[in-house]
């Protein structure tokens, strides 16, 4: 640029010269502009190579900025541990809801708990065996075939749990009580559920979740991207990240029951080597549930297949059911065990014993029959709908 402005200086100064006449020798003028342009000159090439430099500066100060954006992103995509987060860094943005908050505080489950409880009975019910039958009730239609229908309805608190329906027992430290099963001073005396109604609640209450599951077929509510997931309907009630590893996923929905709900028998037979008389007991778990009849007594229900539950309650009629929750969370004893013990006792003219369907009633042994123990031909049985009447609710100890 310095050349080039030399040159146009010098023939400004040529044409100059050349245009005046021989008598014009005076130069000064034109030498003053000559030195004023080479200055500014040399001024605007100094300012060109600040700014170059600042140019350069801000220029590497930008690659910086760049650098740790992406790194804090990185960081930050590191942070995500919930869906509905991965769902924000997609641009779709909603709150979790828990799927098992209070009905006014998430209005949304009623149509959930309505969903579930439409499903058929395989939604609920499973049975190791595969023989005779797969799944308890067939295809016989809806679960109300067999015994009253699930009520799905999250539960709602009918009053204190520690305000007894029965008679409690008195603890005594130095004694065993035999019939009712109570020992020493009932520890878990303040976590115990002993209102039969805050029971029952307890015992047919569900806790609801949802889950991702790989999809065997394409439909409504399966996605192959995780921006396709932001968009499922319930989206809202899951925490668990969606996989996002390029399999079709299903978002799926599902309830179980609130606690372990447990049912103790005596098995008693002969020893086949001593010949002797024996007594043991036998303790399984199913999901039985609890209700108020209209004639003031409470009632257990179950539907199981033949088994020594079955077998010992129809033959010798006591039960004891244990309900029980536990909290692993809690650093408190009472408070991480809470539920109950039931006392019972079977009610023949209320239980049913059915075929190998599951369905129809063996004669004789049905409901409203009345039937007694020795009734009963136990190779005509292939299931028992166990009706078991409340004649106590104790602590848990």
């Amino acid at each position: 640029m310095k050349n080039k402005f030399k040159l146009s200086v010098l023939c400004i100064a040529v044409l100059g010269m050349t245009a005046c006449s021989d008598d014009d020798k005076d130069t000064s003028g034109l030498e003053s502009q000559i030195k004023q342009l080479e200055q500014q000159n040399a001024e605007l090439n100094s300012q060109n190579t600040e700014l170059s430099s600042k140019n350069e500066s801000l220029a590497e100060d930008n690659a910086n900025l760049t650098t740790k954006t992406e790194e804090l992103q990185d960081k930050a995509v590191g942070y995500i541990s919930t869906f509905n987060q991965q769902c924000a860094e997609e641009g779709v943005m909603f709150d979790y809801i828990d799927p098992n908050a209070p009905a006014e505080e998430a209005p949304q489950m009623s149509a959930f708990a309505s969903a579930m409880a439409a499903n058929e009975c395989s939604s609920c019910h499973t049975y190791d065996n595969d023989d005779p039958v797969e799944i308890p009730h067939g295809n016989f239609g809806s679960c109300s075939n067999c015994h009253d229908g699930h009520n799905e309805t999250p539960p709602v608190d009918p009053g204190n749990p520690q305000d007894p329906t029965f008679p409690q027992p008195e603890p005594d430290d130095s004694l065993v009580d035999g019939k009712t099963g109570a020992s020493g001073s009932f520890y878990y005396g303040s976590s115990s559920f002993l209102n039969a109604d805050y029971l029952a609640q307890r015992l047919n209450g569900s806790i609801y979740n949802y889950e991702w599951v790989e999809a065997t077929e394409s439909g409504e509510n399966t996605a192959k991207t995780l921006k396709t997931a932001c968009g499922l309907e319930n989206r809202e009630f899951i925490k668990d990240m969606y996989p996002n590893d390029g399999k079709e996923y299903k978002l799926n929905g599902f309830n179980n029951q609130m606690g372990s709900k447990l049912i103790s028998t005596v098995s008693k037979f002969t020893d086949e080597e001593t010949t002797e008389e024996v007594e043991l007991p036998n303790v399984a778990i199913f999901g039985y549930g609890m209700k108020l009849e209209d004639n003031g007594n409470y009632y257990a229900s179950m539907n199981i297949g033949k088994n020594n539950t079955c077998y010992n309650a129809v033959m010798h009629g006591d039960v004891r059911l244990a309900y029980y929750e536990y909290s692993p969370m809690l650093s408190s004893k009472p408070d991480r065990n809470m539920g109950a013990r039931i006392l019972g006792t079977i009610d023949y003219e209320r239980t049913a014993l059915k075929g190998f369907d599951w369905v129809t009633e063996v004669p004789g042994l049905g409901a409203g029959e009345d039937f007694t123990p020795s009734d009963v031909d136990w190779t005509n049985v292939g299931s028992c709908s166990l009706v078991i009447k409340v004649e106590g609710i104790i602590p848990l100890g």
